[in-house]
């Protein structure tokens, strides 16, 4: 089969395929996709995306800020954290461990009336960079970021900064300062 009339729309195959559609909408989705080859393709392209993507995650090798309930259940799927903790004005000693397979910071700050987040970073190694825009919980008052595990084994000892830019109306205003020190895992 073929399908024949439009095809579902990007949005509405994802809305489908992550349960956020309303019962006439899925109701209306899967009749479709029964019916239509090329959506249904689709949809399975999508799918297919979803879990490259949550391999990439789990196994470490896309940087990515995130919630502490993606963080948990990487915990519970039997992935091996290292998680740092620092406060705002706070340092922290750090490595990753060959076994570590997630590498996991966790920045505190108070973040409650905070619109948008901007993380500055800048190293000793020269690196430097700014992530705009970034999701954060202001009830939990934290900022997880799921480094890239496999780069930062291959770095050699350097210090990193970060700083936690509040943006709105009134103009920029720092949240915090984090300072890591990193040192590579000790050669056996």
């Amino acid at each position: 089969m073929s399908g024949s009339g439009p095809h579902l729309v990007a949005d509405a195959l994802l809305d489908y395929w992550f349960g956020d559609a309303d019962d006439t909408a899925t109701q209306a989705a899967e009749e479709h996709l029964m019916a239509c080859d090329r959506c249904g393709e689709a949809l399975d392209a999508l799918a297919a995306l979803g879990a490259a993507v949550r391999d990439a995650l789990r196994a470490g090798d896309v940087p990515v800020v995130t919630g502490g309930p993606f963080v948990q259940r990487l915990g519970e799927s039997g992935a091996r954290l290292r998680e740092y903790r620092v406060a705002p004005g706070g340092s922290v000693n750090c490595t990753v461990a060959p076994d570590d397979d997630v590498l996991v910071t966790r920045l505190s700050a108070a973040l409650q009336g905070v619109q948008r987040l901007d993380l500055h970073h800048a190293s000793d190694d020269g690196a430097a960079g700014v992530l705009q825009d970034i999701p954060f919980d202001a009830a939990t008052g934290e900022v997880v970021f799921v480094n890239k595990v496999a780069a930062v084994r291959l770095q050699g000892p350097h210090t990193l900064r970060i700083t936690l830019r509040a943006v709105d109306a009134a103009g920029p205003r720092d949240l915090g300062d984090y300072t890591f020190h990193h040192r590579p895992w000790p050669s056996s």
